[in-house]
């Protein structure tokens, strides 16, 4: 379910139309009403670009297609808008905005996004270990595809991510439950490990983060086609 708004759409109305008319400055508009000079800014691009039905309450997310994502990131990219810009642009909220030029310049691939998609709503099943690794491993060999492993394997996207980081942090031990209680104990202590155990951990640490870093460098190969394409255009 979609927030509920701090402020109504008349209230917001209001304020835009007072610094369209000069009768403020986005500091001042802000500390009458208790709000942020941002706030204000972002609310004029959105009432600029859409008017006062940009103000209008949802009780719903928006679904966003991977090609509307990728069209924000390339204007940004380009430098035709700043992400504020984007912000009131397509009335898609600055952090949104931000996390996905995140996610591309850090190579993490942009898919498309439904609220109501059952990898990123389904309840958590349990997992083995050996489950976990699996589906790791499986996605690292696979692009770092996310949303397929989560999709065959019935699993929340968010978990398969998160297992995934872990996993290129601190090795496969790190994908063990931890106990819970006063009596819990670490999950591994690489002191008690014997010469040979340690060895195959830093093995598979360094696997994996080569794998990623292969995955990244390939991805940026791919930003720098993408931007040549661009620059050609002009």
């Amino acid at each position: 379910m979609g927030r509920k708004p701090k402020f109504s759409k008349e209230e917001k109305i209001k304020v835009c139309e007072a610094y369209k008319a000069g009768e403020g400055s986005y500091k001042s508009l802000a500390k009458s009403i208790g709000a942020s000079s941002i706030t204000i800014k972002k609310w004029y691009l959105l009432y600029m670009y859409h008017g006062a039905r940009a103000f209008e309450y949802s009780n719903s997310n928006a679904s966003y297609t991977k090609e509307f994502k990728l069209e924000i990131v390339e204007a940004f990219i380009t430098g035709k808008h700043s992400r504020l810009e984007l912000s009131g642009k397509y009335n898609v909220s600055l952090s949104v905005v931000e996390r996905w030029i995140k996610m591309y310049n850090e190579g993490i691939e942009i898919e498309d996004y439904d609220p109501k998609g059952a990898i990123y709503t389904m309840d958590s099943r349990k997992t083995t270990f050996k489950e976990r690794l699996e589906i790791v491993e499986w996605v690292i060999d696979n692009d770092m595809n996310y949303k397929k492993a989560a999709k065959q394997n019935g699993i929340k996207y968010a978990l398969v991510y998160q297992w995934v980081q872990k996993y290129l942090k601190d090795g496969a031990e790190a994908l063990r439950h931890k106990k819970r209680g006063p009596k819990a104990k670490s999950i591994m202590d690489e002191n008690n490990l014997s010469d040979v155990e340690k060895l195959k951990l830093e093995l598979e640490r360094e696997k994996a983060l080569r794998k990623h870093a292969e995955f990244k460098l390939e991805v940026l190969k791919k930003k720098e086609e993408f931007e040549k394409k661009l620059r050609f255009r002009k």
